[in-house]
């Protein structure tokens, strides 16, 4: 990430920003091009040439898009080597948010522990964790937060059209950083 002085009080430079770890979580539940083919007019065939996609991972019932996203936020601070009361700043890029209110970001926020933590979800679909690491970071490099916490997670399953070939050979649930 480059460092500037624009928009920094008393021409400071921002603080230098990293990322500490990497960490991604999939359901084990795993949907194959030939399990699309029950569903949908398709093929493994039609499904390889134009996505190079060959099985999608999906959340059972009752798993939500917060559930993803916790495993996959306990193994990145792990790997980092802090904690969850380390942990100052959250946001989630999402589109299928466990329900309006409260945001995602809270829900994970509750289920790791992350006592001293604020957060909120960031919509913007496929860009989503894009647009979620780029304020992650800003919150980083302002001197606001020591530690910030940047997740993109869905369960696109839920929300997919299992009739419409065209999108549902696409998306699988899961959730990383």
């Amino acid at each position: 990430m480059s460092e500037g002085r624009s928009g920094h009080p008393a021409g400071r430079a921002p603080r230098r920003v990293k990322i500490s770890s990497l960490a991604t979580y999939v359901p084990p539940r795993v949907l194959t091009n030939a399990d699309l083919e029950k569903l949908v007019d398709t093929s493994d065939e039609w499904i390889l040439q134009r996505t190079g996609i060959r099985q999608r991972h999906i959340a059972d019932p009752g798993v939500a898009t917060s559930d993803l996203a916790r495993e996959a936020a306990l193994c990145a601070i792990r790997q980092a080597g802090l904690t969850p009361h380390d942990i100052e700043f959250l946001v989630i890029g999402t589109t299928t948010p466990d329900m309006f209110f409260p945001s995602t970001a809270c829900l994970v926020q509750d289920k790791i522990g992350a006592s001293r933590a604020w957060g909120f979800d960031l919509g913007a679909a496929c860009s989503g964790f894009t647009y979620a690491l780029t304020t992650g970071a800003q919150m980083v490099a302002s001197g606001a937060h020591t530690h910030a916490l940047v997740v993109g997670a869905d369960v696109m399953s839920r929300i997919i059209d299992y009739q419409d070939r065209a999108t549902c050979v696409l998306f699988g649930d899961g959730a990383g950083m």
